[in-house]
């Protein structure tokens, strides 16, 4: 379910973004405001356009979004508090904290609306460190990150 939620999000993100876009186009004067000037076939091409966008949608999500084990030699408690202060100095905030899982987001409200709110970073304990779960960029670096904050000698 999650994974058609982001794919609909995705899909009017294209659409609203490409929107813009060619509004923008339109404000400054490069293109005229008739829509057969602005895409070749007119509205035609915005069919086109619909059926380009939901294919990507459809993809992106799975692309976009990774989960990537990180080993560490720590005890669970020891994680998350080395945790919670990593993010805390990356512009994350704790949203929610169980047994076995911390949640991070964004603090800042543009970086969040920028991620369309898929901005989550989840850890989940396993038995030789945790998992990190999130957008793929984020997930790299912070797993990254983590993992040479962790494992230091």
């Amino acid at each position: 379910m999650k994974y058609i939620i982001r794919s609909i999000k995705y899909f009017f993100y294209f659409a609203l973004l490409t929107t813009a876009i060619v509004f923008a186009l339109i404000f400054i004067g490069a293109v005229n405001g008739d829509i057969n000037d602005i895409f070749e076939g007119g509205y035609n091409a915005l069919w086109k356009m619909g059926v380009f966008f939901a294919l990507v949608a459809a993809v992106y999500p799975k692309l976009g979004f990774i989960v990537r084990d990180v080993e560490a030699k720590q005890s669970w408690d020891e994680i998350k508090g080395i945790s919670k202060e990593y993010f805390k100095n990356r512009r994350y905030q704790l949203e929610s904290e169980t047994d076995d899982t911390l949640t991070f987001i964004r603090r800042s409200t543009v970086e969040r609306i920028s991620r369309m709110y898929e901005d989550r970073i989840t850890l989940s304990k396993t038995e030789t460190g945790f998992k990190m779960e999130g957008l793929r960029k984020d997930v790299l670096l912070a797993a990254s990150g983590l993992e040479h904050t962790l494992n230091r000698d």
